[in-house]
């Protein structure tokens, strides 16, 4: 299937656009790079995140952003008080770009007591052919080795397919699953995400999300969007 996730390499310095969820990894000289001010604690907090090897979160650009900058995020661990810091950076600070880790991976940093129901739901998508990846809580808890997630925690999933009645398929069996509590998005084909449940629910308009915008789209106009039904 057709995967929507880029990744971009190591490598010279070079311009690239992440999109949302991304893991992002900065240059050593991030600092001088900001396109925004950051206060000296959270700079001090990104530093030593990132002298430590771990990535940033790509997330939606604001108005006025201009085309050679993007919005950073970072959620720190539960040891730093889930404090979350925002940074605007030249994407000359990018190093390298990752998608979001996919569930089959990300699995294992989870609670013992999630990994079946999650082993199962990983398979199920892989079987109907839907790209299966995660973030918030559990993908940074993979990607960092820190601790993130607590019982009442949500798993966050970001779906992809290519055709519908797959991805209709799979919403289903996510609806079924209680523990843990799973919650996402589905990336459309055009690149916009509308969040899963409300998309399973079948409302007349959902919300859509898209790199630098929010708005409505009727539930009909989303299934389009993979060719119909």
């Amino acid at each position: 299937m057709r995967v929507p996730f880029q990744t971009a390499g190591t490598g010279e310095r070079h311009s690239c656009a992440p999109r949302r969820h991304d893991s992002v990894w900065l240059h050593p000289d991030w600092a001088a790079h900001l396109a925004s001010p950051l206060d000296a604690a959270a700079q001090a907090a990104v530093a030593g995140w990132c002298a430590a090897g771990r990535p940033l979160v790509t997330a939606r650009r604001q108005p006025g952003d201009a085309a050679a900058t993007l919005r950073l995020g970072l959620a720190l661990p539960t040891c730093d008080g889930r404090r979350r810091i925002g940074l605007h950076l030249d994407t000359a600070a990018v190093a390298r770009v990752a998608p979001p880790p996919p569930l089959a991976a990300a699995l294992v940093a989870a609670p013992p007591a999630w990994r079946e129901a999650l082993a199962a739901l990983a398979a199920a998508a892989a079987g109907l052919g839907v790209d299966c990846r995660v973030y918030g809580s559990l993908a940074w808890q993979f990607l960092s080795g820190a601790e993130y997630l607590r019982p009442a925690s949500d798993v966050d999933l970001l779906l992809a397919a290519d055709v519908w009645p797959a991805l209709e398929r799979l919403l289903g069996r996510l609806a079924e699953t209680t523990v843990p509590r799973l919650d996402g998005e589905v990336l459309l084909p055009d690149g916009d995400a509308v969040a899963w449940r409300e998309l399973a629910a079948r409302p007349a308009r959902v919300l859509v999300k898209g790199p630098d915008r929010v708005g409505f789209r009727s539930h009909a106009g989303v299934i389009a969007a993979f060719g119909g039904a």
